[in-house]
């Protein structure tokens, strides 16, 4: 039986030899390109359309200047670039992203003590429409 030395690896599991040094770098392989180029646009063409609920009243909260209220800038902006990750991954990746973070974390950030609570704009009473959005100013989103 071999004892634990510094040829452990992470796991606890013991590797047979040392790793040898590397001799030529990895070949990397390219980026994906990502389907939205910032969060505005992933937001208005994608998660907008796909998360229909009533505004106002006991309803959900939302301001069409969202880019100026940091915990939903941020929050959305992780929720766009986590989508284009798990889109890379297939279909069960994307339930999973709309089971465990697109829903419940839109879920908080429109709630009536989200972020907006204290927009204060009358809302038609039609449903369903996306929530308005303005468009964020020039330079908002750095480019990847």
């Amino acid at each position: 039986m071999k004892l634990p030395d510094d040829h452990a690896d992470d796991f606890g599991a013991l590797n047979e030899e040392p790793p040898a040094p590397a001799t030529e770098a990895p070949a990397s392989d390219p980026q994906p390109e990502f389907v939205y180029r910032d969060a505005e646009h992933w937001l208005q063409e994608l998660a907008l359309p796909h998360y229909l609920r009533k505004l106002g009243g006991a309803g959900h909260r939302w301001a069409p200047n969202w880019f100026d209220y940091p915990e939903a800038d941020t929050l959305i902006q992780l929720l766009w670039e986590y989508w284009e990750q798990s889109r890379l991954d297939g279909v069960q990746a994307m339930l999973v992203y709309f089971r465990d973070y697109f829903y419940p974390l839109m879920n908080v950030l429109t709630s009536e003590d989200g972020p907006f609570h204290a927009y204060d704009k009358v809302m038609r009473p039609e449903l369903p429409e996306p929530f308005p959005v303005y468009n964020a100013p020039k330079g908002h989103f750095p480019q990847p």
